[in-house]
């Protein structure tokens, strides 16, 4: 059996390239990628290459009009100067070409990610779980929006995969090398690592944050290398970011804005105020109350939580939300309940967010969007509870 596997691993990679290339090749031709996300990624990757300043509004305008971009959402580069690097290779490719094997890439590194996070379980069975995890993710809004829009939220899903598989294996200091990359986009970065390096502190995992440390000075080097003022050059870019787009995204912070009849203040002090409750509330689970959790779930957990208390991020940050909702799948088999439950509820989520897109029409906001995360989170606890003290971890910290 294993021989066999390894014999259709080669052509099944194969075919699932073809399938993805030929998804980015229709996504191309179906929408202006002139006017899109993945400008600002390969134009960053362009200028590093040919030794320009992303900071520079000079020169990121002047990227805009030579290429014949007419929205320029933001007048110099949004992300932290390391990230233009991922991108340099493509910058050598002209635009269409390199938005095709951006997405193509980004449909098999979420592929790649329900697979290796669904392989090698003995306490489930794959050829039920996969497929419907599959069917719906081809469904899942977020994941649609990050093909759509060449985002990055497919990356971070696998580096986040690869910080959860080398954690259940034991390596911690491998796994938490990982981490640091997600500080590439600070807005989910900063508050996952803070989540989880704080819980790495309490379990006396002194290395691994020691390795979380060195990670992100190797960031910081590395930037300074490109440019010695890339920090407080992103610094200002960030902050201006942040403040233009306050009180509109899918987040606790979000729905604050709604309650509040667009009150800065009353913003403030709730949206704080509710996040700081939710915080509580994770801290409260994974370190008191559900002291032992395997990394799945933990990671899982801290990446909702981020996707509510950030004050700034999208739908298409969304794509993490996949976490929770594997293992939640994983925990509905291992309990042995119905299939047609275990196969069809993501489905029934995927319905959900077309409900919201509606009133976010209507709207012509986002911000219902957070309804998702916080649904995912008390059908979390409600399974929990009736299970977490007969469940025996996978990695026992």
């Amino acid at each position: 059996m294993a021989t066999l596997k390894k014999y259709w691993l080669l052509p099944a990679s194969l075919l699932a390239a073809a399938v993805c290339a030929l998804i980015a090749v229709l996504i191309i031709n179906s929408i202006d990628y002139h006017n899109n996300d993945f400008f600002t990624f390969w134009l960053a990757g362009r200028l590093v290459t040919l030794g320009g300043n992303p900071y520079s509004p000079a020169e990121w305008v002047a990227g805009h009009h030579q290429f014949g971009v007419t929205w320029i959402p933001n007048q110099a580069y949004v992300y932290p100067l390391p990230l233009s690097l991922l991108f340099a290779p493509l910058g050598w490719l002209s635009l269409k070409q390199a938005y095709i094997v951006w997405i193509t890439l980004s449909g098999l590194m979420i592929l790649a990610g329900l697979l290796l996070l669904t392989i090698n379980r003995p306490d489930i069975r794959m050829r039920r779980i996969f497929l419907p995890l599959l069917v719906g993710t081809v469904f899942f809004r977020p994941a649609i929006l990050t093909l759509f829009n060449g985002q990055i939220s497919g990356w971070l899903f696998l580096i986040l995969i690869g910080t959860v598989i080398l954690w259940e294996k034991g390596k911690w200091e491998w796994g938490s090398l990982l981490l640091p990359i997600l500080m590439l986009k600070p807005n989910l970065g900063a508050p996952i690592l803070a989540l989880l390096g704080l819980w790495l502190l309490v379990k006396k995992r002194y290395r691994s944050i020691l390795v979380l440390v060195a990670g992100l000075l190797v960031l910081l080097i590395i930037g300074f290398l490109q440019d010695p003022r890339w920090v407080a050059e992103y610094w200002g870019i960030g902050n201006l970011k942040v403040a233009q787009n306050f009180g509109g995204s899918p987040t606790l912070w979000g729905l604050s804005y709604l309650v509040c009849q667009r009150t800065a203040a009353c913003t403030t002090i709730a949206g704080g105020a509710a996040s700081l409750v939710l915080v509580a509330g994770f801290l409260w689970l994974t370190l008191v109350r559900w002291k032992e959790l395997p990394p799945l779930t933990l990671v899982a957990l801290a990446s909702t939580v981020t996707l509510l208390v950030t004050p700034y991020t999208w739908t298409y940050d969304q794509l993490l939300l996949l976490f929770l909702i594997v293992d939640l799948t994983f925990k509905m088999e291992r309990e042995g309940r119905k299939f047609t439950l275990v196969s069809s509820w993501f489905l029934g989520l995927d319905f959900l967010f077309l409900l919201l897109l509606i009133f976010d029409t209507l709207l012509q906001v986002e911000i219902f969007n957070a309804i998702i995360p916080l649904v995912l989170l008390g059908i979390t606890y409600l399974i929990y509870r009736q299970i977490i003290v007969r469940t025996k971890p996978v990695i026992v910290s």
